[in-house]
């Protein structure tokens, strides 16, 4: 017999549990097989801040953060480009893959001495670390707040122990590369053609697409075009950074950015190698006494997406206009079992402080929905509710409350 799910409008998972099953001690598998039979966006938890030891991250001003493993030690490490001395702070990770420490910070260096990229205002450099000429080692790209340029550091040592050369400015023909102004790149291949390209926000709000047109131990840009969404160009407000991944799991790789105005989602309902953006729609994440909100904790915020935990669920890190980084935790909003004993059934699910559920059942023979419980409280990131058990019940969903 088949789970179904509906996601629209807020709904979580439903989870069909077949007579033959109730009471049994193979409820618990049951629904454990019928995890993920579809995907969906990623929920979010409460921001954290990140720390070192019981200090929150703070470099000053405009943290932009970017997550990778530089020193090739299997373990992510965090670099985060900051103002006012317009540097690239280097967290190198002491615990393990899931569950980063970190205990101090270097500043990335070329020749001995701080890489400085600089900038006015709340311009910080902005690091992404990837292979850019495809050698097998890590190297960083920077960009910069003050001009739209694109820095290139080549590491010219090993992935254990980069050693950067001093910069060199990405170009389109004969011309710097340049988006104006607070230049967020991204290396990734957008269009699927066995090349990494370059996609890069501004100071406007715009993302940029540099096609890359050579090969790729030698990337080569075409001039920039401005990627849309819904019919329109795409502009998310102004100080905009770009990732990609698929958040909604449909196997088709998405736009997730940030900027002044919040964070968002640009869906992709096309082809990898030809996306089609719809609108931006805000993520939202838990507030206190707000229920569920659109993310947004001032002006100058700048995201990056990884797997923090390693719970096979994205999480999403932001930097602060106060030099802050937080951490919001993604999860899956589904039942994680369903148990009956008696004439009571339990209930449990994938939950986050600050929300409140409303819940229902129904008979697999009917449509109508009858309402179990309304304004349940979360319990943290599990919550259970148990009741009386009526042998209609067959279906059960589950919402957050609006």
């Amino acid at each position: 017999m088949k789970s179904f799910v509906l996601f629209q409008k807020g709904w979580g998972l439903s989870r069909h549990l077949p007579s033959w099953i109730a009471g049994t001690g193979l409820v618990a598998a049951y629904v454990a097989a019928l995890s993920g039979l579809r995907a969906a966006p990623p929920q979010l938890q409460p921001a954290v801040t990140l720390a070192v030891g019981a200090n929150a991250i703070d470099l000053g001003d405009y943290a932009i953060p970017c997550v990778a493993d530089w020193n090739g030690d299997g373990r992510k490490d965090l670099l985060v480009g900051y103002r006012t001395a317009d540097k690239v702070a280097l967290y190198l990770n002491r615990g393990t893959d899931a569950a980063p420490v970190f205990t101090n910070f270097t500043h990335l260096q070329v020749g001995g001495q701080d890489i400085a990229v600089p900038s006015y205002s709340c311009g910080a450099p902005a690091p992404w670390v990837c292979d850019f000429d495809a050698d097998g080692r890590q190297d960083l790209l920077v960009g910069n707040g003050a001009n739209g340029y694109v820095n290139f550091y080549r590491n010219t040592n090993t992935v254990a122990d980069p050693r950067l050369e001093p910069a060199v400015l990405l170009t389109t023909g004969s011309s710097a590369l340049s988006v104006a102004w607070r230049a967020t790149p991204l290396f990734h291949d957008w269009d699927e053609d066995g090349l990494k390209d370059l996609l890069c926000g501004n100071g406007d709000g715009y993302i940029y697409f540099f096609k890359n047109t050579n090969a790729a131990q030698a990337p080569i840009f075409a001039p920039g075009m401005l990627l849309q969404a819904g019919g329109t160009t795409l502009n998310l407000s102004i100080r905009s950074v770009p990732r990609v991944f698929d958040w909604d799991g449909d196997g088709l790789k998405d736009l997730v950015g940030s900027s002044n105005a919040g964070v968002y989602w640009c869906r992709n309902t096309n082809h990898n190698n030809a996306p089609l953006l719809h609108p931006p729609v805000a993520l939202q994440a838990p507030f206190q006494g707000l229920g569920l909100w659109p993310i947004n904790t001032g002006s100058r915020m700048r995201l990056d997406l990884a797997d923090w935990n390693n719970d096979g669920v994205i999480d999403l890190l932001l930097g602060n206009a106060d030099g802050t980084v937080f951490l919001y935790e993604g999860y899956r909003f589904a039942f994680s079992a369903i148990t009956a004993a008696g004439q009571s059934v339990t209930l449990q699910w994938n939950s986050a402080p600050n929300l409140k559920y409303d819940l229902d059942s129904r008979s697999a023979l009917v449509s109508s929905w009858s309402t179990l419980a309304t304004n349940v409280p979360a319990t943290n990131k599990i919550t259970t509710w148990t009741g009386s058990k009526d042998e209609a019940m067959r279906l059960f969903r589950l919402k957050i409350t609006p």
